[in-house]
């Protein structure tokens, strides 16, 4: 590849990235406070009601997901009927679905039990048309690595969603604030995705065929993903009921948050990098290999930072009513490296258009957790010793996912190896020097603060060593570097 288009794509990567960034501290930021909020005034029921009824939804959801977005991104020549052909035949199955939800409601309710929830469930019904209906020409705009119009939109709806949520359970004090809260985001999205973006894809199934074989593993994978990833919060509401469901899944969406709002958009950055890369080549590996240095470097301290946070954190920002689940949080955050990495090893296999090996390795991972856990369920006796079999169900599936990628000849071991190594001895150096200076028990407000400032120093510390040394290699080294200058000079102009 000639010198100028490489200095394009990474350019491209790095404004990708800023925006990424940009929206996903906003946004994490912003859901910290309204979390910060929420849990205030809310009980853990009421999020346990709130779980179950989007558990459900996604499941609809899941269920139809065609992979049109990632479809198109991955196509090497894509065209205006690609676009308009994958968004119309996502459209079109998310309308059945909903359909089919909506009808399905109340009979979903009495087979779980709560029968009193069929409005909720009939509310919900509509979030994945309305996702749907949202302008497909960001799909394009992905492809092109230009999530400016992307960023901009979804900061919106985040804001104005999240004033009216906690703005109705001040009022309410009910599940139904968290409701109106995801539909009114979707709503809005959708409607300011045509403000924004003059461009449009047009209804049309002219090349349905392509799309539909394509999105037929995804639809299978994302089933099975779905369940696989879920399959800890049906257990936590047989083992202490609505209220324990509730603290163990806004444990897990606390501790995940970053890795939702923070990792995975700079993953789908580097996705559509690594997707138009021709399949097997250097430039592909090379690529690889920055995307997984950036994500160990990213997700190792918040991973083993939840540790040493968790109690102060729960103290401060959640309250007392949900202290019985300070240690489901603390082990629950080592989450955020398995999430983190095993999205990405899921989006290679899509990228590099391996999407039915990727079915079968979800199907393979499920078995082997659900597997895992009948063996071990007469141990499990509350939450947080579910959370603690779930982190070790969470290492075993990502070390299945880098052979299984080493299997297909996508990424070698020796890659995931070189990527950790520093991260990972970085964030555990973070947890003795923090631990040796300061009581991580205390829960004042600037007990929380000093635990973040010598945590995070001591681990840029271990990590500008390892840049200095090019322990992760000369050409990600250079790539670390270059990203860091050219996010510094976006800072001081």
């Amino acid at each position: 590849m000639p010198a100028n288009r490489a200095n394009n794509k990474t350019d491209k990567i790095v404004k990708g990235i800023s925006w990424l960034l940009l929206l996903s501290w906003f946004n994490r930021l912003l859901g910290f406070a309204s979390i910060f909020i929420l849990a205030r005034i809310l009980t853990p029921e009421d999020f346990g009601v709130m779980a179950l009824v989007m558990i459900a939804i996604q499941l609809t959801d899941t269920l139809t997901n065609v992979g049109a977005e990632q479809y198109y991104i991955q196509k090497k020549q894509a065209t205006q009927d690609d676009l308009n052909s994958a968004w119309s035949l996502n459209l079109a199955i998310k309308l059945f679905a909903s359909l089919v939800f909506l009808i399905l409601s109340p009979i979903v309710a009495a087979s779980l039990g709560y029968q009193h929830l069929t409005q909720a469930f009939v509310v919900v019904a509509f979030l994945p048309v309305i996702n749907a209906l949202s302008n497909g020409f960001i799909f394009a705009q992905k492809k092109a690595l230009n999530f400016r119009s992307f960023s901009l939109i979804s900061a919106s709806a985040k804001v104005f969603s999240t004033l009216v949520t906690i703005a109705l359970a001040l009022t309410l004090k009910s599940y139904w604030a968290l409701i109106a809260g995801a539909l009114l985001q979707a709503l809005i999205f959708t409607i300011l995705s045509y403000v924004y973006l003059n461009e449009r894809a047009a209804l049309s199934l002219a090349n349905w065929k392509e799309p539909f074989h394509f999105s037929k593993w995804i639809m299978l994978k994302s089933i099975v993903g779905h369940i696989r990833a879920k399959f800890d919060i049906w257990f936590a509401v047989n083992i202490q009921g609505m209220g324990g469901l509730g603290g163990y899944n806004l444990a897990k969406d606390v501790t995940l948050l970053p890795s939702r709002e923070f990792l995975s958009p700079v993953s789908d950055v580097m996705f559509t990098a690594i997707a138009q890369a021709e399949n097997h080549s250097e430039n592909q590996q090379q690529q690889i290999n920055k995307a997984l240095t950036v994500l160990f470097i990213l997700a190792s301290p918040i991973a083993f930072g939840w540790a040493l946070i968790a109690e102060p954190f729960v103290a401060l920002i959640l309250g007392p009513q949900w202290q019985p689940y300070t240690a489901t949080i603390a082990a629950l955050g080592y989450l955020v490296v398995t999430f983190a990495i095993g999205n990405f090893i899921s989006q290679l296999m899509v990228a590099t258009g391996k999407v039915k090996s990727l079915f079968f390795y979800d199907v393979f991972t499920l078995a082997v957790a659900f597997g895992i856990l009948y063996l071990f369920s007469s141990n499990i006796t509350s939450v947080s010793e579910l959370a603690d079999y779930r982190v070790i169900i969470g290492i075993i599936i990502l070390v299945i996912g880098m052979c299984w990628l080493a299997k297909l000849q996508i990424a070698p071991l020796t890659s995931f190896v070189k990527a950790m190594m520093a991260p990972f001895l970085g964030a555990a150096i973070m947890v003795w020097v923090t631990k040796s200076v300061l009581d991580t028990t205390q829960t004042s407000v600037m007990a929380l603060l000093s635990i973040l400032i010598v945590a995070g120093f001591s681990y840029l510390v271990v990590i500008s060593i390892a840049i200095a040394l090019k322990l992760f290699g000369k050409p990600e080294t250079a790539f670390l570097v270059g990203l860091l200058t050219q996010v510094k000079e976006k800072i001081l102009k």
